[in-house]
């Protein structure tokens, strides 16, 4: 197969991209498409210490990364999806604690909310004062900003 390519600008910078490639076959053409995924990011202080909120919205689905803003860590995944069978979505924990459900009805809850399968790392501690705090401010956030979670 012989390949060939036609060498272009880029829209948003002056590297050079190939616009279209010419096989042997025929010729293909690449097009240039806007990300699918948006970031939206915000915050709340519970007690002394300022929570930080991630929200990446992709075509299906919604990953929301919650954790310390001077120590951000990974440590725990769940998600949870619609279920056709049983109006109670269905979670699973990914990795972390696994005695810890916290994420994974946090996730349970957002899903019924918006309607998509939702993804939720929680890196802060599980205690009442927290968990009461980040459920206040995500109510907050999704009322005043829905399209930034799709809906």
């Amino acid at each position: 197969m012989d390949i060939s390519a036609t060498p272009c600008k880029g829209p948003n910078s002056g590297m050079e991209q190939f616009s279209s490639l010419s096989l042997s076959d025929g010729p293909a053409s690449i097009e240039y498409t806007q990300p699918s995924i948006k970031i939206h990011s915000f915050s709340t202080e519970v007690g002394e210490t300022r929570v930080q909120f991630q929200v990446l919205k992709m075509n299906n689905s919604i990953f929301l990364w919650i954790g310390s803003r001077t120590e951000p860590t990974f440590d725990d995944l769940s998600v949870a999806v619609n279920s056709k069978y049983d109006n109670l979505p269905v979670s699973s924990r990914l990795f972390g604690n696994t005695s810890d459900l916290t994420s994974s009805n946090l996730s349970m809850r957002l899903v019924k909310r918006l309607g998509k399968p939702v993804y939720v790392s929680l890196n802060v501690p599980a205690d009442r004062l927290f968990l009461n705090a980040i459920e206040l401010r995500l109510q907050q956030e999704t009322k005043a900003h829905p399209e930034k979670f799709g809906c």
